[in-house]
């Protein structure tokens, strides 16, 4: 099915990296420290959101008074304690190794660039990717397309010749907003009935 592709574009947390739990735990920890509602369902929903953007979120949806910034160094700061623990996919692995001798491929990611990369490092992924655009390479974050044309800039391939893997909804409206398809990641595994067509979006 990518074979038809140009480039793929992955994002990585709970896509290509079993993280997601990581990250909810480091919210749970953060939300004690502040002192706000921690829901991991709410949450995970917002997956490819850089923190202090969900942050501010949490702070006007509850009505309560909070630091985005300082939350969002908090959060951050329990997940990197805990970074060593995020293992990749099998069958995401599988994939990138297969595609690897065809296709150019990037990260496309709401995780800070240096989080992303000390992954790709520790899992043997690095090893595949061309490029990763992170949270702080981009103003415009998912469900925006910023992220995601920057990676197909970075390749050189038109944005109507890329495969985005997402696992959030937020991931797949932004792919979908960059005129790129889309594969929802479920269970570690690509879904390819949920490949969904960008052009017509």
């Amino acid at each position: 099915m990518w074979q038809r592709y140009k480039a793929l574009i992955f994002d990585m947390d709970g896509t290509l990296v079993d993280s997601m739990p990581l990250h909810l735990v480091a919210w749970q920890q953060t939300a004690q420290e502040f002192g706000f509602v921690c829901d991991q369902e709410w949450l995970y929903a917002r997956g490819g959101v850089p923190s202090r953007k969900i942050a501010a979120l949490i702070a006007h949806e509850q009505q309560i008074a909070l630091d985005p910034e300082a939350v969002a160094r908090c959060k951050t700061a329990h997940y990197v304690a805990m970074i060593e623990q995020a293992t990749p996919f099998p069958a995401m692995v599988a994939l990138v190794q297969q595609a690897a001798a065809t296709l150019p491929m990037a990260i496309g990611t709401g995780s800070l660039h240096a989080n992303a990369e000390r992954i790709l490092a520790q899992s043997g992924l690095g090893l595949y990717i061309h490029t990763v655009v992170a949270a702080d390479d981009v103003q415009g974050h998912k469900p925006a397309p910023d992220t995601f044309l920057l990676a197909a800039e970075r390749l050189g391939v038109a944005a109507a010749d890329c495969l985005v893997f997402e696992d959030t909804e937020i991931g797949r409206l932004a792919a979908l907003a960059a005129g790129m398809d889309c594969v929802m990641v479920v269970e570690g595994a690509p879904d390819w009935a949920t490949l969904t067509t960008g052009q017509t979006s």
